[in-house]
């Protein structure tokens, strides 16, 4: 069975942040470039999937967006589900960026990247915890019933991070495994002999 990774196309706080200080993240929606790396993406998705494919996204605004586009172009079998397990690393209710008061600095030179909890939000060991629970309760339960070649995951970069490092076995304060996961870019994993290999098979390229 294949696992496809799929990160959303641009959204709006990709390009403005301060966004985020008055609108909350699950409304955030692409951005005019964000749509076309989605089409760009489903045109290069629907060549190389079967019908025997399920799609799952995050319910934030801009990764259905990014799924009902690729859902759009496959075949009207596939199903089509929302789950929030697989949301967006969530920062808080309303987040402003411009608004770090140095206690909360200290907080996280203190506590570290993975384990710093943001006010009103996760830590990325609580994004860890959802994409191992994504895997055990979702995942290998589509494995199980073997109806499916393909498991279609539309989410975010952290996620995509985390899952990663969950499958891979990576050490999990060594951020140096993080690489770039570009909007709308996918991701291809496959299980050999029990172990998991990851390739990142798509990058659009979009003239804004």
């Amino acid at each position: 069975m294949n696992i496809y990774l799929i990160r959303h196309g641009e959204a709006e706080h990709n390009v403005d942040k301060t966004v985020m200080a008055h609108t909350h993240d699950s409304q955030h929606s692409l951005t005019e470039l964000g749509h076309k790396q989605a089409r760009v993406t489903a045109e290069f998705f629907k060549t190389i999937v079967t019908p025997k494919t399920v799609l799952y996204s995050s319910p934030y605004l801009r990764t259905m967006q990014t799924a009902q586009a690729i859902h759009s172009l496959l075949p009207d079998s596939v199903p089509f589900y929302e789950n929030p397990l697989i949301r967006e690393w969530e920062l808080g209710n309303l987040y402003d960026f411009a608004d770090r008061p140095p206690e909360k600095k200290k907080e996280f030179k203190a506590a570290g990247q993975f384990y710093f909890r943001f006010q009103n939000g996760e830590s990325l060991a609580d994004v860890y915890l959802r994409a191992t629970m994504f895997m055990h309760t979702v995942v290998e339960r589509v494995r199980q019933q073997r109806r499916y070649e393909n498991v279609v995951i539309v989410t975010r970069a952290a996620f995509i991070h985390m899952l990663l490092t969950f499958l891979m076995n990576w050490p999990i304060e060594d951020l140096k495994h993080f690489k770039p996961v570009e909007n709308a870019s996918v991701i291809k994993l496959n299980e050999i002999d029990g172990d998991y290999q990851y390739e990142k098979i798509f990058v659009p390229v979009v003239e804004n």
